[in-house]
């Protein structure tokens, strides 16, 4: 790895810092390339006082003969409040919403190459923000980043005076809170490893990328839903060109914008699963399926603006000309919309709807929106654990139930 980032929550004790070096260094573990802290405002006066003003930071690496990580006030993170200004306190609903979009973007975004590795550890700070970095570690965490917290001698544990164990003179000694004097160089300090697991995998992609503000709430509900798809809600929004997945309730909404060949497939789908129709199955692999190119002739056509028959050679002469005009589809979708729907032709389609939904929603959701075998080949509806599991012969639709599918549909043929 290029580099390796120490990634710490902290609160009024910015000792947790030198003390997780202290474990890292009495482990052996890698030592971090650089620092960064999250906190509040009154956290930062803190961290920048004792760690870099007063010199415990530089100190703690002097005596263990250890370089000094890249570290400045600048690595000292203020989380903002609802408002969008650095909070003194997380005290409010709205604070703790900010505060967790917060720390997930933070790991989200250090996360996001390859060649780093981050240990997080959540010694500090309100309890809330230790979860929200350890959520955030089991959600975005890869193989090579570590969770710890830190583990002091019960007698210097809150000891503004205590750092590290150290036999510096000027440090060594220390007063407890009952005014008592401690040896600083008999305190024990130990890191403990947190294990987690990670789902990373389970991500949607586009959340996996920099550009996007991770929304904590949003992101567990959208895990949750695919857990409970009894309360997904799919709107095929023909209009707009786009498959919308809502909770119950529309609590929840999120787009996924699809080309007009796989929106006119998907649409097929959802309304073969609105009407219980067992019968469209993927075609043969050396007979193309004419029946399937002629749904999905009448499908596409008033995506396009033109007007829609039940005789597929007045619709491909219409698409033809079409796309004479603009250009739109490539040969190989022509010629599967005239000749029949050929079996590679059928699977590219597919595959591309699961590609465009699992770049905006989480894997579990994914499962229950996008296009699959939910039929036997008798035309019985698969049980939920069977779906996609009897793919020979079996009719093709959408795992959800017909309720639960809204097929918004255009407003008229324009022609373009």
């Amino acid at each position: 790895m290029k580099k390796h980032t120490l990634l710490a929550t902290t609160g009024a004790s910015p000792q947790v810092v030198t003390e997780t070096l202290y474990a890292i260094h009495d482990k052996n573990l890698q030592w971090p390339d650089d620092i960064y802290l999250i906190t509040t405002s009154v956290g930062k006066k803190e961290a920048v006082k004792g760690l870099l003003e007063d010199g415990h930071l530089q100190r703690l690496c002097h005596e263990l003969n250890r370089p000094m990580p890249t570290f400045d006030a600048d690595h000292v993170l203020v989380t903002p409040g609802a408002d969008g200004t650095e909070v003194e306190d997380a005290r409010s609903l709205a604070d703790h919403e900010a505060l967790a979009n917060f720390i997930m973007t933070e790991v989200r975004n250090r996360t996001a190459s390859p060649d780093t590795s981050l240990h997080a550890s959540l010694a500090g700070g309100r309890k809330t923000m230790t979860f929200y970095i350890g959520y955030a570690m089991s959600l975005f965490g890869r193989v090579q980043d570590t969770l710890s917290h830190v583990l002091v001698s019960k007698d210097y544990e809150t000891l503004r005076g205590f750092w590290f164990p150290t036999q510096a003179q000027a440090h060594r000694y220390v007063a407890n809170h009952k005014g008592q004097t401690l040896d600083a160089s008999t305190a024990e300090v130990t890191l403990a490893r947190i294990p987690f697991i990670r789902h990373r995998r389970n991500l949607p992609q586009v959340l996996l990328q920099n550009s996007t503000t991770v929304k904590f709430a949003d992101l567990v509900e959208l895990i949750n839903l695919g857990e409970n798809p009894a309360a997904i809600r799919l709107i095929v929004d023909l209009p707009t060109q786009t498959v919308r997945v809502q909770g119950e309730g529309g609590t929840i909404k999120i787009d996924t914008r699809l080309g007009l060949l796989e929106l006119a497939f998907y649409a097929f789908m959802a309304r073969a699963t609105q009407e219980s129709e067992s019968d469209w199955t993927r075609p043969h692999k050396d007979k193309p399926d004419t029946a399937l190119a002629q749904v999905l002739l009448q499908e596409l056509l008033p995506l396009c603006g033109l007007e829609s028959s039940n005789d597929r050679a007045i619709n491909f002469k219409r698409l033809e000309e079409f796309n004479f005009k603009t250009e739109t589809f490539k040969s190989d979708t022509l010629k599967a919309l005239k000749d029949g729907m050929p079996q590679n032709w059928f699977d590219s389609r597919k595959n591309k709807i699961l590609h465009n939904l699992a770049e905006k929603l989480p894997e579990s959701l994914v499962r229950w929106i996008a296009p699959t075998s939910i039929w036997t080949e008798d035309g019985n509806r698969l049980a939920d654990e069977d779906i996609d599991k009897t793919l020979k012969g079996g009719g093709y639709g959408l795992p959800l139930r017909s309720h639960q599918i809204q097929i918004l549909e255009p407003t008229g043929p324009q022609l373009r």
